[in-house]
């Protein structure tokens, strides 16, 4: 075993209950992400948009997995089942999607709201495990969701300026 792996492994178990309830909310907010993505992906009416979808719920999977990995460490089951709210999101995104023909301007505008709320989920975790190691990892984490919001959200203004 690594010494990176042990030592996420000491601070994965030293994680308050606090903090695995806070974990275990982005874990509902990843997997949100991954369903609506996807979602979005099937009901776009166009490829560079669906391939977009596409890789940011394929990037969000692996960051949910590595994150129930660390909760697995601090002897915390991840539930890894989307939330209502998220459900919510995805049908209302879907009919969205229906009404206006899989517009990909409309998908986009969706798209960004739901990464802003990713994010946000971000920023709530990320003092709570300040100074823990697995605090390291989720920096990098958030990193990523920020630039994949950003590719969203450059798309959407694309597609805007030209509709």
């Amino acid at each position: 075993m690594s010494t990176m792996s042990i030592e996420n492994g000491k601070a994965a178990q030293d994680m308050t209950k606090r903090t695995t309830s806070k974990l275990q909310d982005l874990v509902y907010s990843l997997q949100n992400s991954v369903e609506h993505h996807r979602e979005a992906a099937d009901k776009v009416n166009d490829g560079i948009v669906a391939n977009l979808f596409r890789d940011l719920a394929n990037e969000r999977e692996s960051i949910l997995k590595t994150i129930g990995g660390f909760m697995s460490l601090a002897e915390t089951k991840p539930d890894e089942s989307s939330s209502f709210l998220g459900k919510l999101k995805t049908c209302w995104t879907s009919f969205r999607s229906s009404l206006n023909s899989g517009d990909a301007t409309v998908v986009l505008i969706e798209a960004e709201r739901a990464e802003d709320t990713l994010i946000a989920q971000f920023k709530e975790i990320l003092p709570e495990i300040s100074g823990n190691p697995v605090n390291e990892k989720l920096l990098g984490y958030f990193e990523k969701v920020k630039a994949g919001h950003d590719r969203v959200l450059m798309m959407r203004n694309q597609y805007q300026a030209a509709g």
